[in-house]
């Protein structure tokens, strides 16, 4: 069994592209099956708090997910070339 993880990374993408809503910052998490969204950085840290709560509070996070209780958590960014242009 492999050790339990006590960081838990977050992949956010800052998309230009989407035809529906327009630019919109979305934030994913394979191991929580997680997935949220904002139209600004901030609004997307308060979903992501939420979210993240949501996933975690009344579970068993070592045996659901291989995860501490209270993991760290890292945003991994990405955002396209021209965002300064488009911010």
């Amino acid at each position: 069994m492999s050790p339990v993880q006590d960081t838990l990374t977050i992949d956010v993408e800052y998309n230009l592209e989407d035809e529906e809503y327009g630019p919109v910052y979305v934030a994913t998490n394979d191991v929580l099956h997680l997935v949220t969204d904002g139209f600004t950085f901030e609004e997307l840290l308060k979903n992501l708090r939420e979210a993240i709560q949501v996933c975690l509070d009344d579970t068993d996070t070592i045996k659901e997910f291989n995860l501490v209780p209270n993991p760290r958590i890292v945003l991994s960014v990405t955002l396209p070339e021209n965002y300064a242009q488009t911010a």
